[in-house]
């Protein structure tokens, strides 16, 4: 990246409740290399966008902060010159997660999330890469140097829709690994979360820490006497039974690794267990978003401002430091695997620690997972190609295909018979190619 002070930001889904201000305010702490630049909302919610709009608005004012923030319905507008470009939407945006489990429901699928793999995390692909692979293609024209950071689920899909199929610059950014690990840092090491080193690799949703280390000593070996010590096993008892079948702990928690093993997502088994993430409790997402859109609401009324609300803990301004300046950083991202881990298929978008600097993302040589983690995780790369390749081409029988390798359909009876559902339930939001085949 050509060395610069001042840069371009646009946000696809700038109305998105759980990134946009985080994201936003992350940016405006940065003074040390971003000194001024533009912020370009993107929604096609026009209430949502305005919201967005004036709370960035009244950030940038309390910062004192040398930027401009202009509003957009169309991503046209904003892409000329963009320096970093964030997805953080979802098509059909929150009410479409909720149908997504309603429709799922109703076939006997049980989502704990339903937004990375099982029929939601599929249907969310048919729905999102078309979107993502339209605005990574005309970027190609209009900003070729720009950096596409996704946040939007499915990671690993929309990751390798855009590596795949346009020639974009991109990689994939969750907390849930480095939140992990920082959990178990300073619930059941008792350390600061700064003085536990750690591994990991996998998949989206499902990377599984391959290192700890406290003072340059292996304490992984003490991960399990101290998991049944405080009691966190009980707090997470899905991960601690997956440690100790496959040998590593998996990341980040029940909540979505559940997903990737059908057998915890049983109705019989869940009322057996009580296991605390069931079938998605949105009574709680509600409540989360509320808290969002309570901010929204108090920056715009001035009750709070740019110091108020703080820094995110999102390391996506870690990349752009060292993109920008050459100050090396080590992070977790999803990239597509081109022999970083040995025993995973090249072209499989993998989540791994890489190194970052002003050449761009080195993603760091993992090795051998244990053989059965990387079967696994093989598996749902490659179910991942299946489903954008459906997407890209708008193709119902590849769609199939994906449902029927997906570890939760197999709860489903009939896993055509809720595609089609899911699909006529889309059917406007989706590209006109499907309308003939529902």
């Amino acid at each position: 990246m050509v060395k610069k002070d001042n840069f371009n930001f646009v946000f696809i889904g700038a109305g998105s409740t759980s990134f946009t201000l985080r994201l936003v305010s992350d940016i405006l702490h940065e003074d040390d290399f971003i000194k001024s630049g533009e912020l370009r909302l993107v929604d096609i919610d026009p209430a949502a966008l305005g919201d967005a709009y004036a709370a960035v608005a009244k950030m940038i004012e309390t910062s004192g902060r040398d930027f401009k923030v202009t509003k957009h319905l169309d991503f046209e507008e904003a892409l000329p010159g963009c320096d970093f470009l964030y997805f953080t939407f979802v098509t059909g945006s929150y009410p479409s997660w909720k149908k997504d489990i309603e429709i799922c429901e109703k076939h006997n699928v049980i989502q704990s999330v339903g937004d990375t793999i099982g029929p939601g995390g599929i249907i969310r692909t048919l729905r999102n890469v078309p979107v993502v692979h339209s605005i990574a293609k005309r970027m190609e024209q209009v900003a070729p140097d720009a950096w596409i950071i996704n946040y939007s689920n499915p990671e690993g899909a929309l990751c390798l829709a855009i590596s795949k199929y346009t020639n974009m610059k991109t990689f994939g950014l969750c907390h849930g690994t480095p939140d992990t690990v920082r959990t178990l840092a300073a619930n059941v090491y008792k350390v600061d979360p700064s003085e536990l080193v750690y591994g990991a690799a996998g998949i989206n949703h499902l990377t599984w820490i391959t290192k700890l280390e406290i003072d340059g000593a292996d304490v992984y070996p003490k991960l399990r006497g101290l998991l049944e010590e405080t009691g966190f096993d009980k707090n997470e008892p899905i991960s601690s039974q997956l440690f100790d079948i496959f040998g590593l702990y998996p990341a980040p928690g029940d909540r979505h690794v559940g997903e990737f093993f059908p057998y915890y997502l049983k109705e019989d088994v869940l009322q057996e267990k009580n296991y605390r993430w069931k079938n998605i409790d949105f009574a709680e997402m509600d409540a989360w978003r509320n808290g969002s859109l309570d901010n929204i609401k108090k920056l715009k009324e001035g009750k709070i401002g740019f110091k108020e609300f703080g820094t995110s803990g999102e390391t996506s301004v870690h990349f752009m430091r060292a993109l920008a300046t050459g100050k090396i950083c080590v992070e977790m991202a999803n990239v597509i695997n081109l022999g970083y881990i040995d025993n995973i298929s090249d072209g499989v978008i993998v989540e791994v620690p890489v190194f970052v600097d002003k050449l761009g993302l080195h993603p760091q040589k993992i090795g051998r997972l244990p053989d059965a983690i990387a079967a696994k995780c093989d598996a749902l790369g490659r179910e991942y190609g299946v489903a954008v390749r459906a997407a890209v081409e708008c193709d119902k029988a590849l769609a199939l295909q994906a449902m029927m390798l997906d570890p939760l359909c197999a709860n489903c009876k009939y896993p055509e018979a809720l595609l089609d559902d899911l699909i006529s339930a889309y059917i406007d939001l989706l590209p006109a190619k499907w309308k003939s085949q529902v």
